[in-house]
Formats: structure tokens, C-alpha cells, sequence
């Protein structure tokens, strides 16, 4: 115990440099209400009962309606987007990356009530998975405290480029090799790669030559959060 106490702090100091993206969704619980908006405007509370994953992406929900206890199968097709409660250690790592984390703000957007209380939120958007092909998925937003310009999510296929675990519990969370991001009044994600970082950033940010002279000179893909808040802040 001691040991793990150790290293939540040692990575919790590290965290002030490291993050401004919410942690990658790692877990729900069961304890605690999800928030459900369905794309026909209805909003349900509902306690998950089962959520499994396909090629990572949601394939299947089963929830629990807070407000009968009815018991229903939920086509993740059919929800425009949902605050879910990450689970005991994942929020445990979300916890230290917010408490440390100096630059966030909030663009109104979003509910902050659920988004304080640990939250992940996730929506649907249609992504461009190869040049011709677009496909729907339902995305987690990894900038929901800065995201009316540019919205980030995971990639649910991209690897990261480091992360550091105890117990299970991913501590210190590399940068993913590749994001969806969409800009505000577009409907398609695109993906961002660290691969084609320089030619994509100056491609899909043209319009904002004021972020783009403070990064594209030596453009490093462990400050692409910084890149996207300076964005969402210069630009906005």
C-alpha cells in the first residue's frame, strides 16, 4: 500500500506537465448513474449493467432505468451522447490528472456538474476510417473542458506511445499515436496522426497562423494537448 501511495504521488506531480486530456475510458461502475441522451431528444438516467466493446467500440449496452428498475437493451446507434462514471482506480487516475492540471477551462459546452464529478463523456459522430469511407461511431471526447473549437476523441484502434501501470490502473498515460478530431460546424472526424503530425496540422488549421507560428517551426507530437488548448483558447 505503501508503495502504491508512492506512486500515485510521484505521478500526480508528474501530471502537472503531462495532461490536459481527459484519461482514456478504461472501465464503468455499476454503482453510479450513467447519463443518457438518445438521438430523439429522450434523456434516460440508468444504472449500466453490461457494456461490452468490439474492435473498440461500443457493440452492446445493457442498462437499468433508475426511474422503474425495467431492464432494457440500448442500440448504441440510437444515443447522441452519454456521461458515464468511470470506475473506482480508473477515476482514481482521472482524479490525479485533473487536481494537477493548471490549464484547464471551461467553454461551456458541456454539463461541468457531471464533468466535476469525474465523468467521462462520450457522442456519437460519423469519422472518416479511410478516404472514402465514413462509418458512425460513438467516440469519447478527450477535451471536454476546452473543446467548442476543435473536439478531440480517442481513437479506440491507436496505441500509445508510453503508459506506466500499477496494479492494472494506468498511472501515467502516454500520448495515443492518433486522435479524431473535428472542428465546430463540421460533421465528419478525421484523423490526426503522429506519423503526419506537421503536414496535417498545418493542413487542418490554416485558418489560425497564430498557433500555427508557435508550433510548426518544431512541431512535437507530446504537445499536441497544448497545440489543441492554444487552439481552443487563441483562436476562439
Amino acid at each position: 500500500m505503501r508503495y502504491l501511495t508512492t506512486v500515485v504521488l510521484l505521478f500526480a506531480g508528474l501530471s502537472v506537465f503531462a495532461q490536459t486530456f481527459a484519461p482514456p475510458f478504461e472501465g464503468y461502475s455499476r454503482k453510479k448513474p450513467t447519463y443518457l441522451t438518445l438521438k430523439d431528444g429522450k434523456e434516460i438516467t440508468v444504472y449500466i449493467k453490461s457494456l461490452k466493446f468490439k474492435r473498440g467500440l461500443i457493440d452492446d449496452l445493457k442498462v437499468e432505468q433508475v426511474s422503474n428498475g425495467k431492464k432494457v437493451k440500448i442500440n448504441p446507434e440510437e444515443i447522441k451522447h452519454m456521461y458515464v462514471p468511470p470506475s473506482g482506480l480508473a477515476k482514481l487516475a482521472q482524479k490525479l490528472d485533473a487536481a494537477y492540471d493548471l490549464t484547464k477551462i471551461k467553454d461551456g459546452e458541456l454539463d461541468d456538474g457531471h464533468l466535476d464529478d469525474g465523468y467521462l463523456y462520450m457522442e456519437s459522430s460519423n469519422v472518416q476510417v479511410k478516404k472514402k469511407k465514413t462509418q458512425y461511431c460513438m467516440l469519447q471526447l478527450m477535451n471536454p473542458s476546452f473543446s467548442k473549437g476543435v473536439k478531440v476523441y480517442n481513437d479506440p484502434l491507436a496505441s500509445e506511445s508510453m503508459s506506466v501501470g500499477v496494479g492494472g490502473m494506468t498511472l501515467a498515460g502516454g500520448l495515443a499515436k492518433s486522435y479524431y478530431i473535428k472542428k465546430a460546424g463540421e460533421d465528419l472526424a478525421r484523423r490526426i496522426s503522429k506519423k503526419e503530425y506537421k503536414k496535417e496540422m498545418e493542413e487542418i488549421f490554416s485558418e489560425c497562423p497564430k498557433v500555427l507560428a508557435k508550433h510548426s517551426e518544431k512541431p512535437r507530437w507530446d504537445e499536441f494537448e497544448q497545440f489543441i488548448f492554444d487552439y481552443s483558447t487563441m483562436c476562439n
